[in-house]
């Protein structure tokens, strides 16, 4: 007796292959009732997966039909090996996808966990405009992604005047610091220029500040909230992350 295939085993559970009918239904039974004890059995396992539960049925099957076969017409033994072997091999597979899972989640959590220290302390990161509450000077970085022939910096308040403006002349690509004189409580706006032929992408300027709090939308996103920023801001724009207050 030759065993079906493994694209047919659903097909050869409904359908009996036996010539006598009442070894056919007992097996049928045998092996429904197996499989619906396996289910019974694992539905609370939340670590399951396809590659078990289908392994799971096919022993019972297996079973059913090694108890109700015709001894004049054994069945192959080979069969079954070879398919027990393909079932171990998606098993396997199954593993390592929950393991991979588990690790990312753990990376995760210990990425969230390591950015809460960041609390209290300044970083560097994207900034356009920015409230001050009080009396500071400011330092920043501007990222020059080309070599310019002309660099410069300028803060306007909230009226639009000019109030602070820093200028390198020509200058090549790469991380340019700065540092401004002390600013009064206001709102202000950074404005950075470069002239050259060949600058695709323009200049973009960074900001130091305090991280006020961490926050975790839900999509998988960290976020940080920064003094003097009215949103928040990734914790990947983040350039670098600086000394506690």
């Amino acid at each position: 007796m030759s065993l079906a295939p493994l694209s047919t085993l659903d097909t050869a559970r409904s359908t009996s292959q036996r010539t006598d009918s009442a070894i056919a239904a007992n097996a049928t039974d045998n092996a429904s009732t197996n499989r619906a004890a396996t289910a019974t059995a694992t539905s609370g396992n939340t670590n399951n997966n396809g590659g078990v539960a289908l392994r799971d049925e096919f022993l019972q099957m297996m079973v059913a039909q090694i108890q109700n076969q015709d001894p004049t017409n054994p069945l192959d033994a080979t069969q079954y090996v070879t398919q027990l072997a393909q079932f171990s091999m998606v098993e396997g597979v199954e593993n390592l996808k929950v393991l991979q899972l588990r690790s990312l989640a753990m990376m995760d959590t210990q990425q969230v966990l390591q950015s809460t220290t960041l609390v209290g302390k300044e970083v560097m990161v994207p900034v356009e405009t920015i409230t001050l509450d009080e009396d500071k000077a400011l330092r920043g970085q501007i990222e020059l992604p080309g070599d310019a022939t002309d660099l410069t910096l300028t803060v306007y308040d909230e009226f639009g005047q000019a109030v602070q403006t820093k200028e390198w002349g020509e200058t090549a690509a790469g991380i340019i610091d700065y540092e401004l004189d002390e600013l009064p409580p206001g709102k202000y706006t950074f404005e950075v220029k470069a002239s050259s032929d060949s600058l695709a992408v323009q200049p973009k300027n960074y900001t130091a500040s305090t991280v006020e709090r961490v926050s975790l939308p839900g999509d998988g996103s960290i976020m940080l909230h920064v003094t003097g920023l009215s949103e928040d801001v990734s914790l990947y724009s983040a350039v670098e992350f600086g000394r506690a207050n």
